[in-house]
């Protein structure tokens, strides 16, 4: 049988705001325009479309060719950065809280 085609982005990149000349450099992950200026870092652009920064990155040249990776809360002092943001409003997995010793319940 044939392979299925792949599915469309979940992402809808071409909605998000400042991606430096439409780079799209993979599924939910763009060069994005205005980093320092506007966001600071791959997780202030993230949250501001509702979604979780899955990685960050610095590019070379207005390009989608990484220089070196960064984490999500890297302030860099440059206009453009490759932000990876992942599905709208899911945090990475962390521990539940303790419950608490009170039971207020």
């Amino acid at each position: 049988p044939s392979a299925p085609s792949p599915p469309p982005s979940p992402c809808d990149e071409q909605s998000w705001p400042d991606v430096d000349h439409g780079l799209v450099c993979g599924p939910c992950k763009v060069l994005v325009d205005n980093f320092e200026t506007t966001y600071g870092t791959c997780g202030g652009y993230c949250a501001s479309i509702n979604r979780t920064c899955t990685g960050a990155w610095n590019e070379l040249g207005d390009s989608c060719s990484v220089d070196h990776p960064m984490e999500c809360f890297t302030q860099l002092k440059s206009s453009d950065a490759i932000c990876e943001c992942g599905e709208a409003g899911v945090a990475p997995a962390s521990p539940p809280p303790p419950p608490s010793p009170c039971d207020e319940q």
